[in-house]
Parts: C-alpha cells; sequence; structure tokens
C-alpha cells in the first residue's frame, strides 16, 4: 500500500488544483466528475452529497480512484486509487472550507453532505 508524502499533502491543500474522480456505477461503466480536493495528510479528501451518483456508487462499491492536475502545469498530476469511506460529520464545515478555498466565497447550502475519504492503495505520481 502507498502513503502520501508531505509533497503531495501540500499540493492537495494548496491552491486550487481540481481532480477527476472515478466511481463504479451500479450497471459497472465508470462514472466521473470533476471535484475539489483535499489531504488530512495521510487521505485525500473530498466532498459530494447522498443522492449524486458519486455518493450513491460508493455506499455500493467504495473502489475509487482520483486524478488531481497541477492547475499551473495540467502534465504534473497525482492519480490515487484507493477505497473510500463516506461520513457525514463535519461535512458541512468541509464543503465550506473547500468552496472558501476554491471559491473565495461560503458554500450555499451545507445540508446532506458527506465527506469522501480516500485510503490511498496505489499512488503515481506523474512530473511533480
Amino acid at each position: 500500500m502507498d502513503a502520501l508524502t508531505p509533497e503531495h499533502h501540500t499540493f492537495l491543500r494548496s491552491g486550487k488544483n481540481f481532480g477527476v474522480v472515478a466511481t463504479v456505477g451500479d450497471d459497472g461503466r465508470p462514472q466521473t466528475s470533476v471535484v475539489w480536493v483535499d489531504s488530512d495528510g495521510e487521505h485525500v479528501r473530498f466532498n459530494t452529497t447522498n443522492k449524486r451518483a458519486k455518493g450513491r456508487n460508493l455506499r455500493r462499491d467504495p473502489r475509487v480512484s482520483i486524478t488531481v492536475w497541477d492547475r499551473d502545469d495540467p502534465y504534473r498530476y497525482l492519480e490515487v486509487e484507493g477505497i473510500a469511506e463516506l461520513t457525514e460529520e463535519g461535512a458541512g464545515e468541509h464543503i465550506d472550507e473547500l468552496s472558501r478555498r476554491y471559491e473565495d466565497k461560503p458554500f450555499h447550502t451545507l445540508t446532506d453532505r458527506v465527506i469522501a475519504t480516500i485510503k490511498p492503495t496505489r499512488i503515481l505520481d506523474y512530473g511533480r
């Protein structure tokens, strides 16, 4: 199992680097979404709702992949595969924190939010 480095954590927490998260739909097809990203130093995190496809998919099948690219140099990116855990605890505050970082304003709705926390099983670091 791979682990995030301090450099990965800094990359995931700084600036406005977007990610594309891929989950598995109930029909087996991949489902992707652009997301705001975060890290707690050990895991990659993003926020969603229970009713969105990625939230529903992860409740059924927690396998996930996320690619986060450097906003200033998209040929530099970090890909993390792993297993996601979902929690509602602190999710409203988390989306508000992400919104302030990415859009410089509070998030408009803080209810029905979940934090997806990805425990890395494989990390690929390109150009970083």
